[in-house]
């Protein structure tokens, strides 16, 4: 709060009002404190009933984050201002303004009363007032200066741009009018002092100064500078009391102050690809352990606090390839539906307990509170998780409702069932192929490690994966990147017939259960041959083992084709050749981009081939959009506009001849969509190792499916 010198002449003030003043300041604060306690304290026995969150790493892991969260999203806003500039700029300036002014008005509470309080104990050490305020009233001001520039920001986006992802104006409203009230008061009170106290370093607080200024012209005497400076200062300091009262009380936007940072320090310390696991599933059974999220204690706390933590600013939404076409997902939507859940929930449970009763049964999560057509149109794509300035973790809480309704209830879309029962039956989700494992290999030579003398004797086991295996178009894929392995010398071998589905689909389909024994099949085949380096054409896979397999005990080193490739061109064991007069755009598949950031190496691939020319699309790396094919949606019916067209649009506009993908998924899909938006006969999808193929001049002997 703002200093209070005993003004000249008026020794009454110092001796009376300033004491009755200070009385009813902390009392004031004294009761917005317990109000905010109390509301903290009743969201923590929220949290309270969610199950330990097992992957929060160390402390060493811990302050790691925390140090990065400091250094780069919160001291920066990258989150903030790398996604959006208007927005980001606002909120950097209201968010550094208000720690600014927090720590001018706590200095200057302590130099207030340092005199009563401290220096007594202090053997009469003496606060340095005066060469203190002028080396940091400057910097107070220019905090205040700030929250004036993202106030107005803040009123002009929310009263005149208006996106449509903002729906909580009236609150935001309300909420700013405190805030200005708050600040414009707290100047007011700040230029009373100035103009009664006529201090030796008026430019020290230009802003205060104006207002100095002002009162100084109007005429106001210093009895009435006193009188309007008792009762401005009681305002001030009341209307931060209320706004700490009603951001404990209505748990409101206000909260994210606290609960942001705190969020983000607690985030996960899985690789960005993994899905939270189960455990054992045997013994969920045995204990009678509801598989998956029924009801609120079937969440960890973490994810409980990332309910509580949603601001509602819909950056996720906006981000989301489900909204874009149409589907009932919003992100913010589940989130704020599941934050209503355990407001709801909570007292219901507390309640039974108090009174040593059985807890009521849950009303049906994915069918009460979060729609079921919402938690199957999710691709898990992240980019939700990528966009959210407070680090919320989308994924894990939709996996989880899904995860429920298929291992509880089999509430399953029917060509998701399909997809289920062909991985548990035939080892691989593709109905209908005439195709076996090894198929794709006639006439190409390719070695099976279980016909090899010596196994250990390769450089690489080459995961080929389902799709590529046994899709008809992807076929060009492993076939094209045996060309490539021919051509740099590299010795490899793939299982053949004993690869099975690595479990990708069914895991985010929901079925822990089938993940984990099909995960289980492939981790003893590969530690039966000794396995150490692996190499996958498909994302999914390389997400799959590289990430999830570790929490079954399966450790390898897993890396994607675009990864060991580019290694071959860079040490020069691989060299393109033939010149490629194409214009391609890439593609950033979710679960090699996002998931697992490998950005660079496709392009540097793609920027190696003599004659091809790379364009980007307007929604690329961090911001890629998905194909639509992830969380097992390329098995499941898609009504209304597809995903996998809007991005195919994208490709369109961009104006080049062929879009590269690095993944089969991502291949179909566009094949798909490029196909349904008559653009065939110019338009076509490529994987990158088909066009580097065709440079190395070692294209498939048997050519393209």
């Amino acid at each position: 709060m703002p200093e209070l010198p005993p003004l000249p002449g008026r020794e009454e003030y110092w001796n009376i009002g300033y004491p009755l003043l200070g009385t009813l300041v902390y009392i004031t604060i004294g009761i917005a404190a317990v109000a905010l306690v109390y509301g903290f304290y009743q969201r923590y026995k929220i949290l309270s009933l969610g199950k330990s969150t097992p992957d929060l790493g160390g402390w060493d892991a811990r302050i790691a984050r925390g140090l990065k969260l400091a250094s780069v999203d919160l001291l920066a806003h990258r989150r903030f201002v790398k996604k959006e500039l208007y927005p980001g700029i606002m909120h950097f300036c209201l968010m550094w303004g208000a720690v600014i002014l927090l720590i001018a008005t706590s200095l200057d509470a302590v130099e207030s009363n340092w005199h009563k309080f401290l220096a007594p104990s202090l053997n009469g050490f003496e606060f340095p007032t005066s060469q203190f305020r002028v080396q940091t009233s400057f910097i107070w001001d220019m905090g205040g200066l700030m929250m004036v520039v993202g106030l107005v920001m803040a009123v002009y986006r929310r009263s005149a741009m208006r996106p449509e992802r903002l729906n909580t104006l009236i609150e935001d409203r309300w909420i700013l009018s405190l805030i200005s009230l708050l600040v414009i008061s707290g100047f007011m009170v700040e230029g009373l002092r100035i103009a009664a106290t006529s201090p030796e370093t008026p430019w020290a607080e230009p802003i205060g100064n104006l207002f100095a200024i002002v009162y100084s012209g109007i005429g106001m005497s210093i009895n009435g500078m006193e009188i309007t400076h008792f009762a401005l200062y009681w305002v001030h300091v009341g209307i931060w009391s209320g706004i700490l009262v009603y951001g404990a009380v209505r748990f409101s936007k206000l909260s994210h102050m606290f609960l942001a940072p705190a969020n983000a320090l607690l985030r996960s310390d899985r690789p960005l690809g993994a899905l939270r696991p189960m455990g054992d599933m045997e013994t969920l059974l045995d204990e009678g352990s509801a598989l998956g999220a029924r009801d609120l204690s079937d969440f960890t706390w973490k994810q409980l606090l990332d309910f509580d933590s949603c601001t509602n600013c819909g950056r996720c939404q906006d981000q989301c390839p489900a909204w874009a076409s149409g589907k009932p997902l919003s992100p913010r939507k589940i989130i704020q539906d599941l934050r209503s859940y355990a407001a709801v929930r909570g007292p219901v449970i507390f309640e039974a307990q108090k009174n040593g009763e059985p807890v009521p049964e849950p009303e049906p999560l994915a069918v009460d509170w979060v729609s079921r057509e919402a938690a199957w149109s999710c691709t898990t794509c992240r980019a939700c998780m990528e966009a959210c300035p407070v680090f919320i973790e989308h994924i894990d809480s939709i996996v989880d409702m899904r995860r429920y309704m298929t291992m509880e209830e089999n509430d399953v879309p029917e060509t998701a069932m399909t997809a289920l029962q062909n991985i548990e039956q035939r080892g691989h989700p593709w109905r209908g192929t005439p195709f076996s494992r090894t198929d794709w290999t006639e006439n190409l030579e390719v070695p099976v490690i279980a016909e090899m003398e010596d196994p250990k004797d390769i450089e690489v086991l080459f995961w080929v994966g389902c799709t590529g295996a046994l899709e008809v178009r992807s076929q060009a894929i492993p076939k094209s990147l045996v060309s490539v392995f021919k051509a740099a010398g590299v010795k490899y071998a793939i299982l053949g017939s004993e690869e099975t589905c690595t479990g990708d689909p069914a895991r985010r389909m929901g079925n822990e259960f089938l993940f984990q024994m099909v995960a289980q099949q492939n981790i003893e085949t590969l530690n039966s041959y000794d396995i150490k380096k692996i190499v996958t054409i498909c994302p999914h896979c390389f997400n799959t083992i590289k990430n999830e397999y570790p929490q079954l005990e399966g450790d390898y080193e897993v890396v994607h084709y675009t990864e060991f490739v580019n290694e071959l061109i860079e040490t020069g064991r691989l060299k393109p050749i033939k010149t490629l007069n194409v214009t391609m755009a890439y593609h950033d598949s979710c679960y090699l981009g996002r998931h697992n950031r490998v950005f660079d190496e496709p392009r540097q691939i793609a920027e190696s081939i003599p004659g091809l020319k790379v364009v980007e699309m307007d929604r690329r790396r961090e911001r890629g959009f998905c194909c639509g094919a992830g969380g097992g949606r390329m098995w499941m019916e898609e009504p209304g506009t597809k995903v996998n067209h809007i991005r195919t649009e994208h490709f369109i506009d961009t104006e080049a001849e062929v879009v590269g993908v690095s993944c089969p998924f991502c291949l179909q899909m566009f094949t798909e969509g490029i196909g349904a938006k008559g653009e065939g006969d110019t338009k076509q999808a490529k994987d990158l190792l088909e066009l580097l193929a065709e440079s190395v001049g070692t294209e498939p002997e048997s050519g393209t499916s």
